[in-house]
């Protein structure tokens, strides 16, 4: 990685930026199980969902809670959805030509054990991970911006990309630049751009 401290800091979100996010996991759940989708969302977010992305709910027992949430789905199953949901997308093949130019970031609500096969080929592209089950505070809490900004690099730029406006507003107050992850995936050529 290179020492330059005038880089420019680039920080992703995980779910809709470089991996597929978890609605299609939740939907093949409950169409699985036999639940309405929009049922089983909303239990997750009353009974388990901020503890999960705080890490005051373990992975075991998000597991435990979901056996009784959805009974038609054995345990098995939902990791094997959960993994097909967590697809990567095309811009987790530029990071390492991005890396070149910027020092890059991960900022993400996510379980750390989920998301980090994703990164495994990687190497050193990364520069810092700042993950809300490992911080104890999830996006829009700026603390856990605050966390992530503490592990950035030298004085360079520092630019957001996240696929939900609300966090970036976040950044934003943190003097950031930020890009909206469209499902097209037209921000990639903003990056493009901004490094060239």
């Amino acid at each position: 990685m290179n020492a330059d401290p005038g880089r420019p800091q680039l920080v992703f979100d995980v779910g809709g930026v470089l991996a597929g996010n978890l609605d299609g996991f939740w939907s093949d759940l409950a169409r699985q199980g036999g639940i309405d989708p929009a049922e089983l969302r909303l239990r997750y977010k009353e009974e388990v969902g901020s503890r999960l992305w705080q890490g005051s709910l373990s992975e075991a027992q998000f597991w435990d809670w979901l056996r009784i949430a959805c009974p038609g789905v054995g345990t098995e199953d939902a990791r094997n959805l959960l993994r097909q949901a967590l697809v990567p997308l095309p811009a987790l093949e530029r990071l390492e030509s991005w890396s070149r130019r910027a020092d890059l970031h991960i900022l993400s609500n996510h379980v750390a054990a989920w998301i980090m096969p994703l990164f495994a080929d990687l190497g050193t592209c990364i520069a810092s991970f700042t993950v809300s089950s490992e911080e104890g505070f999830h996006k829009p809490d700026i603390r856990l911006f605050r966390a992530a900004e503490a592990k950035l690099n030298g004085t360079g730029d520092i630019c957001f990309v996240d696929d939900k406006a609300d966090n970036l507003e976040i950044a934003r107050r943190l003097g950031w630049e930020t890009i909206l992850a469209d499902e097209g995936g037209f921000w990639i050529g903003e990056i493009d751009r901004r490094l060239r």
